[in-house]
């Protein structure tokens, strides 16, 4: 873990006494003027961050742990400590914000582009990032934080089981994790969403939509940015197979259309049964009158039948 560069403070005039503050630049901090020919006397050095990324760093950025309860200080407290960087003018913005954001994210300029966007947002907090989603999960242990975005990896099934993770009852079970990918569809979506994620968006889209997206996630709800494309639409009918009736049509009941459904799926008739927990000569039977309804000579015509009309997905 990167540690915060120690920045010192010019000490005042004989008896002046120069409040105490803990920037964003992490500085070590005095508490009061020394006198004349004295050496400083410094305060308590700032908790570590809770960040592994060097790029944050070098950005200037807000670096902040879990909540800390600073040392008393003998002066007043000071709004600022100097150096101009605009986190620094608040001094707990991030305990007073309304929603605090934990980054995980693979690639280090992606994660210090997400911190400069979502820091400049009032009630945003940045309170962590890693590069490492096997630490993620002791991390966000520690700082509690309501939103988690989660970067892209290797795949969808690797990214949904450290959601699992995250949200698991020795990490952070409330909260609202995102991840930094699209949806490829509403199947993958629901994947997404049956894992505990609460959305999903790329990070190509315009700043002020990663906000809006970020803010609805600490809020409660879900998002998909940008939408799902819808189930796909089957191919169409060839034309040797444009006069065949659809299964609308045909008159089926509704054991047939299940029994000609799953033998789209490949199952044979015991399979079938198990499934739908019939006898197998019973299968048989609506298997043979779903043929004759359809106009299906065999099993294979009326399975490639099954895929034509969509009946197995």
């Amino acid at each position: 873990m990167a540690a915060v560069s120690k920045l010192a403070v010019p000490a005042g005039p004989r008896g002046r006494r120069i409040p105490a503050r803990r920037g964003a630049c992490g500085g070590a901090t005095l508490v009061d003027a020394p006198a004349a020919g004295a050496p400083p006397v410094h305060a308590a050095p700032p908790a570590q961050a809770e960040i592994d990324n060097p790029l944050d760093l070098i950005a200037g950025h807000q670096l902040l742990a879990e909540t800390v309860t600073p040392p008393p200080s003998v002066g007043p407290t000071a709004t600022g400590c100097g150096c101009g960087h605009p986190m620094c003018v608040e001094e707990d913005r991030d305990r007073t914000a309304d929603a605090r954001v934990f980054l995980v994210e693979r690639h280090s300029v992606a994660s210090a582009g997400l911190r400069s966007v979502l820091t400049t947002v009032p009630g945003l907090a940045v309170v962590g990032s890693t590069g490492d989603p096997l630490r993620a999960v002791a991390a966000v242990r520690r700082v509690a934080p309501d939103v988690i975005l989660l970067g892209r990896g290797a795949s969808l099934e690797a990214d949904l089981a450290v959601v699992v993770a995250l949200r698991g009852p020795d990490a952070a079970p409330d909260a609202r994790v995102l991840l930094l990918r699209r949806a490829e569809s509403t199947a993958e979506a629901s994947r997404m969403l049956l894992a505990g994620a609460s959305g999903c968006f790329p990070l190509d889209l315009a700043e002020d939509r990663i906000i809006s997206a970020v803010q609805l996630a600490a809020a409660g709800g879900s998002v998909f940015l940008p939408a799902p494309p819808p189930a796909r639409s089957h191919a169409a009918v060839p034309p040797q197979h444009v006069g065949e009736l659809p299964p609308q049509h045909a008159g089926l009941t509704d054991r047939e259309h299940e029994v000609l459904v799953q033998l789209g799926l490949g199952l044979s008739n015991a399979e079938i049964g198990r499934e739908l927990a019939l006898a197998e000569a019973t299968v048989k039977k609506h298997l043979t009158q779903a043929m004759r309804k359809i106009g299906q000579p065999d099993r294979l015509r009326a399975a490639l039948y099954a895929h034509r009309h969509g009946l197995a997905g």
